[in-house]
């Protein structure tokens, strides 16, 4: 098993954004991350949540970071989870968990096998 854990401090992403705007936002995160996460009251913790989660699945699976090659969504239960991953990896194979808070947002990943 091999586990890869990201903080991020949400005025991190409050700062890329402000410099990169819609930039930063398409080349880090999907559509469907930023319906989401956007759509939240407190969307930056939800952008920081994501970018660690990232973050976390390219050090357990020791890869260079492939932002658009990587998806988190939540259930209808709200769990999240990958739906996306880089060629390679199998998706039963990878389990997520994910918490944040008003300054920082933790992800921690485990890749089973």
């Amino acid at each position: 098993m091999k586990v890869g854990i990201d903080l991020v401090e949400v005025a991190r992403i409050e700062r890329l954004v402000a410099r990169w705007g819609e930039r930063f936002l398409r080349r880090t995160f999907t559509g469907q991350e930023l319906d989401y996460s956007l759509s939240r009251r407190r969307a930056y913790e939800h952008l920081a949540a994501r970018f660690a989660a990232k973050e976390a699945l390219a050090k357990a699976a020791d890869l260079p970071p492939r932002w658009g090659e990587i998806e988190v969504l939540n259930s209808p239960s709200g769990k999240p989870y990958f739906s996306r991953l880089p060629a390679g990896l199998e998706l039963k194979r990878v389990q997520l968990s994910l918490a944040h808070a008003d300054k920082v947002a933790v992800a921690v990943v485990l890749i089973e096998g």
